[in-house]
């Protein structure tokens, strides 16, 4: 029996999100924590594609920011990547920057849950400070941004629905349970009541047998970054999702958005192969404006992660001859079909968003950066 199953089995039952740290996060079983000897799950070789992964423009795109950042604070800055993974787009940011990191970069902080992935980040971008949990690392201590890449989405989720009582219409839970050597989907009561008080805060009212995720852990969490970056920082957070009133829109998402991934496809079930798929749903953006705002920072609209490029000097880094006007060499092809997944306006050019926020000399010097105004866009 698989061992993720038989963890489930001994329980008794368990809600979404203690399955998904169950299935993500245990240190032997878990998708993304355990030791892998070969390719890691994001990229060509793995399961999925993230915009580092799928083309180089994102980091190079940053590297040029943070160039701008720093020559208009007239200091260098620190970074701190949330969800390192390898170091993938560490590794093409600092390589992007070369001679100039000093002038650049003061410090930078790879923030990676997973061991076996710290591991083969540091061999990969040396004098990068690595961490386990954001906290565990001294705060910045200057200007500083924060770079969140399809992090939130993975975090564990309660997964409801509203179930028909007689004549009486309930909010309830979906465990998962253990028959016949299978995981299987089971209705129950809410475990927690912070579960329909989230859904009654952001004004949210499922359809009968609608189903949703809750994220619970989303506002501590995204409360703790913002605290360590202090009072002058910028965070931008790259993610699937939508404010609270499309995430819940019950004629678009009436089953939610919880999904795996494996080989590249959509996996539905989630329960089939457990600690063997990705597992992730949409982020609420409306908690991370709502802690920014409760902590006195500023926040951006949601903008899809092609525009933030295009605006943020994207076009640069594409082949030269691009902008000349020749013909393009066999290698100019291919990247410039990778950069059109992360630029285009279908894919992960428009699925994916970019939430800026920020607050202090950081946060003036970024808007003023923008091209056009990030306020007018």
């Amino acid at each position: 029996m698989n061992g993720i199953v038989s963890e489930v089995q001994r329980r008794g039952r368990v809600t979404c999100a203690e399955y998904m740290e169950l299935a993500l996060y245990h240190p032997e079983l878990g998708y993304y924590t355990r030791f892998r000897s070969g390719c890691g799950p994001a990229g060509g070789g793995g399961d999925f594609l993230t915009a580092p992964t799928a083309s180089p423009v994102l980091a190079r795109t940053l590297a040029g920011l943070l160039t701008r950042l720093a020559e208009l604070l007239g200091e260098p800055l620190c970074l701190a990547e949330l969800g390192a993974g390898e170091g993938l787009l560490l590794g093409t940011l600092l390589e992007a920057l070369g001679e100039a990191r000093e002038r650049v970069l003061r410090r930078v902080v790879a923030v990676e849950r997973a061991e076996w992935a710290r591991q083969r980040l540091f061999e990969r971008c040396h004098s990068v400070e690595t961490a386990q949990d954001l906290g565990d690392v001294p705060g910045p201590g200057g200007p500083a941004v924060v770079f969140a890449s399809e992090l939130y989405d993975a975090l564990p989720v309660h997964r409801v629905t509203l179930l028909r009582k007689g004549d009486l219409l309930v909010l309830g839970e979906l465990y998962v349970e253990v028959r016949g050597g299978a995981l299987h989907w089971v209705e129950g009561p809410l475990s927690d009541p912070a579960i329909g008080a989230y859904l009654e805060t952001h004004g949210v009212s499922l359809w009968e047998g609608q189903q949703a995720e809750v994220r619970l852990l989303t506002r501590p969490l995204h409360a703790r970054h913002l605290a360590w970056l202090g009072l002058q920082g910028l965070l931008l957070v790259l993610d699937y999702g939508h404010p609270a009133n499309r995430l819940y829109d019950p004629r678009s998402r009436r089953l939610g958005t919880l999904v795996g991934y494996r080989g590249h496809r959509v996996v539905y079930d989630v329960l089939r192969e457990p600690g063997e798929c990705d597992i992730t749903a949409h982020v609420n953006f409306d908690d991370l404006v709502a802690v920014a705002t409760e902590k006195g920072w500023e926040s951006e609209p949601p903008q899809p992660l092609g525009l933030f490029l295009a605006q943020t000097g994207a076009f640069e880094h594409l082949p030269p001859a691009v902008a000349l006007g020749e013909p393009l060499a066999p290698e100019d092809w291919a990247e410039l079909a990778a950069a059109k997944r992360v630029l285009s306006p279908s894919g992960m050019g428009a699925d994916l968003k970019v939430l800026a926020q920020g607050r202090g000399r950081v946060w003036g010097a970024y808007r003023a950066l923008a091209t056009p105004p990030l306020a007018d866009a």
